[in-house]
């Protein structure tokens, strides 16, 4: 199969009348901006588990109970599992369309419009990551992205959005297309 076009950039009216350019991202910067988030869940909900677990157990074990009890998953596992499954929900609305990562890799997320996504469309494309995570290590979502027009995983097409590269930082684009 013929490799898709180089997709065009996302077309949005200004204030000005004068029409502004968004160079859409590819799968490249996509991988990218995944590969530092989930780094930095892991990173997170280790901390937080080998730190309570330790305060748990009252010393330098960090292995559960053979009895566990509603403390030990209230305070030691649902925090970590929390973590994990909201990591993009919450920064994503808190940072206006952006992780850690997607900061990292000069990318952010924007409607068809161009617009900063509402909390509902960060919402729907977050609950889409379960689908684009299967089978395995977000194959789902990668492939849609090189599959598609505009590089976009089934929950951008869900919610509207997609991602483009922000005008102030544009160091890693070229490589990663």
């Amino acid at each position: 199969m013929p490799p898709l076009p180089a997709s065009p950039d996302l077309v949005v009216d200004s204030a000005t009348g004068v029409d502004v350019s968004l160079p859409i991202a590819g799968p490249g910067a996509r991988a990218l901006a995944f590969v530092v988030d989930w780094h930095i869940r892991l990173v997170l909900l280790f901390a937080w588990y080998l730190t309570a677990a330790v305060l748990y157990n009252g010393g330098l074990n960090i292995a559960p109970p053979f009895e566990p009890d509603a403390v030990w998953f209230v305070a030691v596992v649902v925090p970590p599992a929390a973590i994990f499954l909201l990591y993009h929900v919450v920064l994503e609305i808190a940072m206006q369309g952006r992780t850690p990562g997607k900061r990292m890799a000069g990318i952010r997320i924007v409607t068809r419009q161009g617009n900063t996504p509402s909390v509902g469309a960060l919402v729907t494309r977050n609950i889409f990551r379960l689908i684009d995570g299967f089978p395995l290590v977000y194959s789902v979502g990668l492939i849609a992205t090189m599959l598609t027009r505009d590089h976009v995983r089934i929950g951008d097409l869900a919610a509207g959005t997609l991602l483009v590269y922000d005008r102030t930082d544009t160091l890693t684009r070229g490589p990663l297309e």
